[in-house]
C-alpha cells in the first residue's frame, strides 16, 4: 500500500525523473519503495512473448511462452516446445495455481505458493506476488517482522540488507530506472535464491526489464526469460482450455 505521506514525492519523481534521477541518497528505502509501487499502479494488463533457458534435476531444455498478467494476482501462461507444440498451460489467480501438461494430459489444481510455483512452473520466488517477480516490481522492503535494515548509496544505486535470527535479504536499486536489478536470500549464510533483471526498456513511461534471471539454489532449478514483445493495459487475456478427460492432481 502506498503510504500517503509519500504519494507527493512519489509523483513527482516517477512523472518527472524516471530518465535522469540517479542519487537516491536522499531517500529512505520506504520513499524507494513507493516510486516502484508508483509505477506498478500504472500497470493494469501485461502481454508478452519470449523464450526461456530452464535447468532442472531433471535436466535442461528451451522454450517459447505467451505470458499474460492482469494486475494484481492474475496470469496466464502458454508454453511450448520444438516445432510450436503447445506443452503446458497455467492460469495463478490469487488463491489457486492450475497447471495443465498437454504430454501427459494432466491438470494440477493447487494454492499458488512459492513452492508449487517453483515445482510446476521453475519460477524462483521470495514471497511476492507472481506478477511483481515476472514484472520486476520488487519492492526494497523487510517481509521479515521486527528485521533490521542497513543501505548502502553509491551515486546510482542503492543496496538495502534486512537481516533477521536466520535470514538475510539484499535488493539493489538502480537510480536511473527506480527499479529493482537484484535480489538475494541467505539462509543461516548460505545463498538460497537470487533475482535478476537486466536490458530494461522504457514503455509508457514505464521501465520493464527484458531478461530475468531466477536461480533457486537448493532446488537446482535455475530459468532465465527473455521477453520479446510487451504490451500494456490491453485486455487480450490468454485461452485457458482443459480436456474433460484430464487426470486431475490436487497440490498440497
Amino acid at each position: 500500500m502506498i503510504r500517503p505521506a509519500l504519494i507527493v514525492v512519489s509523483t513527482i519523481l516517477v512523472a518527472g525523473c524516471a530518465t535522469t534521477y540517479s542519487d537516491l541518497s536522499g531517500l529512505s528505502p520506504e520513499q524507494i519503495a513507493d516510486n516502484i509501487e508508483g509505477q506498478s499502479s500504472s500497470v493494469k494488463t501485461f502481454n508478452t512473448e519470449g523464450y526461456g533457458n530452464f535447468e532442472t534435476p531433471e535436466g535442461s531444455f528451451n522454450a517459447t511462452f505467451d505470458l499474460w498478467i492482469q494486475k494484481p494476482f492474475e496470469a496466464s501462461i502458454r508454453l511450448y516446445g520444438p516445432f510450436g507444440i503447445k506443452v503446458a498451460q497455467a492460469r495463478l489467480t490469487d488463491d489457486t495455481i492450475i497447471v495443465y501438461n498437454s504430454l501427459k494430459n494432466e491438470v494440477y489444481v493447487g494454492r499458488p505458493t512459492p513452492e508449487n510455483i517453483r515445482r510446476y512452473l521453475m519460477i524462483a520466488s521470495d514471497g511476492s506476488t507472481f506478477s511483481e517477480v515476472l514484472l520486476g516490481f520488487m519492492v526494497p522492503l523487510a517481509h521479515l517482522r521486527g528485521a533490521d535494515v542497513a543501505s548502502h548509496y553509491d551515486g546510482k544505486a542503492a543496496s538495502f540488507t534486512y537481516a533477521s535470527e536466520d535470514t538475510v535479504e539484499k535488493f539493489v536499486v538502480d537510480g536511473h530506472y527506480l527499479r529493482t536489478t537484484e535480489y538475494e536470500q541467505l539462509v543461516d549464510g548460505e545463498e538460497v535464491l537470487s533475482i535478476h533483471y537486466s536490458n530494461f526498456t522504457k514503455i509508457d513511461e514505464v521501465y520493464f526489464p527484458r531478461s530475468i534471471a531466477f536461480e533457486d539454489i537448493h532446488r537446482q532449478i535455475s530459468a532465465r526469460l527473455f521477453y520479446q514483445d510487451i504490451a500494456l493495459n490491453e485486455n487480450d487475456a490468454l485461452e485457458f482450455n482443459v480436456p474433460a478427460d484430464a487426470k486431475e492432481i490436487i497440490l498440497n
